[in-house]
């Protein structure tokens, strides 16, 4: 009896010290810079840069000159996105969240359902400022006024179309995309809830 409430007390406190440690936000370090107000998304290939409050972070393999903060990897059948820092990289699976903490700026990001079976990612930078949801997979052009509805607080949808990424803002009512004819970024600013 006095093993298994060892076992159980180990087990709880355990259980604790993980929940714990993905509360905690991973620090980064800040730019010696000044901060740009507003930010961009640039698509290139089947990824896409994403550049706001002083973060860069890197979508599905899209490569930069500067060094990004974050790379992000969609999901892929039976695997869960994966989000590399430096030289660590976690999967991030479904219902679960990774914060980031840079300078004053944060970041969380979050695995959720996507519109398919694979998990979508949603950005939320600091404060519900501006929410970017990118999905795993292509989804059909006609389902592109639902995303609003299945993502509420979206700003953008970072969406996978004829085999590269394309910018659609949500919650404007039309399902006007931006990034299919040419590789402009797509520029934001921080929007007031």
């Amino acid at each position: 009896m006095v093993k298994t409430v060892t076992a159980m007390a180990m087990a709880a406190l355990l259980w604790w010290a993980c929940l714990a440690a993905q509360a905690a936000p991973l620090r980064l370090p800040a730019g010696k810079g000044p901060v740009a107000q507003g930010g961009s998304v640039t698509a290139a290939a089947q990824g896409a840069l994403i550049r706001y409050r002083g973060w860069l972070l890197a979508v599905d393999g899209a490569v930069s000159e500067e060094r990004p903060d974050v790379l992000l990897t969609s999901a892929q059948a039976g695997h869960a996105p994966q989000l590399q820092t430096g030289p660590t990289q976690r999967p991030l699976p479904l219902w679960s969240a990774l914060e980031f903490v840079k300078g004053n700026a944060r970041l969380r990001i979050t695995a959720l359902p996507g519109p398919d079976e694979l998990p979508a990612l949603l950005l939320d930078f600091g404060g519900g400022d501006y929410r970017i949801v990118i999905p795993a997979a292509g989804i059909a052009r006609q389902a592109y006024p639902l995303l609003a509805q299945r993502f509420p607080g979206a700003d953008l949808a970072l969406l996978l179309h004829d085999g590269r990424r394309v910018m659609l803002p949500l919650g404007s009512g039309r399902a006007q995309v931006f990034g299919e004819e040419q590789a402009v970024p797509y520029r934001f600013t921080k929007v007031k809830r």
